[in-house]
């Protein structure tokens, strides 16, 4: 992916708004209000994120980030760049290139930043495999197997990747073990070409791309791990009160179960 980071369209300041009350960025020209502008970063991520031909976007987050706004007042605003490594999204979000990161796990030492909102769904990870004639993986029923019979596994480079993981990732890693991979594309591919018999990865990301690329999928009986995940704000265009509406947002959104029903549709919890 391009290291230089996209080249995006900020897009129009002064829109529509989508719904409900409009935040100000301060009066205008013609002395009404100006709605408050959440700029989301259009990116290839089934089933959370799918970009369509016609410019619209699709998918789980697409669809639970819309209907926070609309609850909230803001305008959302898909804007285009280059694909991006995962690491890379950060620092394009401290650049004020976009203002908002899906699926976040809050970083303390971050706060000064970037803020993070409440609980908008949860992150479900799963250990897979491909090939049933591997000898190392037969019984095979948690790390501390991994890592005796000395597994590789491919693993989505994050943290927080459940708490069994994480308690087991040092030695892991200091046995050669661990194999990260950027994108799931890129994971899936490494465990098609036999690069490593095993991933951990987020599970509807992975059958996603799994089904894709014509590989199937063995799920392990060990490395299940379900977290809650928020959205990752930028400082740099909101702030508190911003902070204030979205929580809001998405506990009026909760407490009505419409996040519940845009997440059973695409099965998640």
């Amino acid at each position: 992916m391009n290291p230089s980071g996209p080249s995006v369209d900020r897009g129009p300041r002064r829109r529509s708004v989508v719904g409900g009350l409009a935040l100000a960025w301060g009066p205008s020209v013609w002395g009404s209000p100006r709605p408050r502008v959440l700029r989301a970063l259009v990116e290839s991520w089934p089933p959370y994120l799918v970009p369509g031909a016609d410019g619209s976007v699709r998918g789980l987050d697409a669809e639970l980030l819309q209907a926070i706004c609309t609850q909230a007042g803001f305008e959302l605003n898909w804007i285009h760049g280059s694909a991006q490594w995962r690491k890379r999204r950060y620092r394009e979000l401290l650049n004020d290139q976009f203002d908002v990161i899906f699926s976040a796990t809050p970083v303390p030492g971050r706060e000064r930043t970037v803020m993070y909102s409440r609980n908008y769904r949860n992150e479900t990870f799963m250990v897979a495999a491909t090939d049933r004639r591997d000898p190392r993986l037969d019984g095979l029923s948690g790390f501390e197997q991994v890592l005796q019979r000395r597994v590789p596994l491919l693993h989505v480079d994050a943290l927080s990747l459940g708490a069994d993981f994480e308690d087991w990732r040092p030695r892991l890693a200091e046995a050669g073990l661990l194999l990260p991979y950027q994108t799931t594309r890129q994971g899936v591919d490494m465990l098609r070409l036999g690069r490593a018999p095993l991933i951990l990865g987020d599970d509807l990301d992975v059958q996603a791309q799994a089904r894709v690329s014509g590989v199937r999928l063995l799920r392990q009986p060990f490395g299940h791990s379900v977290q809650p995940v928020c959205l990752m704000l930028s400082r740099r265009r909101l702030d508190e009160r911003d902070l204030t509406r979205i929580d809001q947002a998405i506990q009026v959104l909760e407490q009505r179960g419409a996040l519940a029903a845009i997440r059973r549709r695409h099965g998640a919890t």
